[in-house]
């Protein structure tokens, strides 16, 4: 029997220019010292949710009735935080830096989840309102060696990535990277 494949969308926060620019700065630094091997084709952001077999019409049109709420949301960079190896993956852990949890961003990103949580199947079940240990909102640095990872810290505190940011957007991408539409955020607050 051959499998189906279920067709898979995420929906990323992407940040202000400045701040894309140091966390892309910082990518690019950490390459070039050999601490991490490759750049994600992502462009910085915050994964908000990760769908299977969502109607992809109405993905965009809550995407977009989401963000008419919704102005540019400021938030902290505050910290780096690490995905530990797991699985087959046991030579390599994640580094991401870590926004403050303040109530303004995890309202916004909850608020996101007041629908089509049905469609997050295991890809986006731990970004869900409905699981019980989500994954820490973060934005990914890097995949690296885990011999690799205090040198990759000093760098990345060498950089000027701490500090206050904004939420600027929200897109959405047709999983592994194919971007399909940015939606600005135009609300008030």
């Amino acid at each position: 029997m051959r499998d189906i494949i279920k067709p898979k969308n995420i929906v990323v926060a992407r940040f202000d220019e400045a701040t894309e620019n140091k966390l892309n700065m910082l990518r690019t630094h950490l390459c070039e010292a050999g601490c991490m091997k490759d750049i994600s084709p992502y462009p910085p952001h915050i994964t908000i949710a990760a769908y299977e077999d969502v109607e992809l019409d109405a993905l965009l049109q809550w995407t977009g009735e989401f963000t008419k709420k919704y102005a540019a949301l400021e938030i902290l960079i505050s910290s780096l935080g690490v995905l530990p190896p797991g699985g087959e993956h046991t030579e390599t852990a994640v580094l991401y830096a870590s926004p403050s949890p303040s109530k303004g961003l995890i309202d916004f990103y909850y608020a996101f989840h007041e629908t089509l949580d049905e469609f997050c199947g295991s890809i986006g079940w731990m970004y869900s309102a409905k699981s019980v240990h989500p994954y820490a909102i973060h934005s990914t640095i890097g995949i690296f060696e885990i011999a690799q990872l205090q040198k990759a810290m000093e760098i990345i505190f060498e950089h000027e990535i701490f500090g206050m940011a904004k939420i600027i957007a929200l897109e959405v991408y047709a999983y592994p990277i194919e971007f399909i539409k940015r939606f600005d955020c135009r609300g008030r607050w």
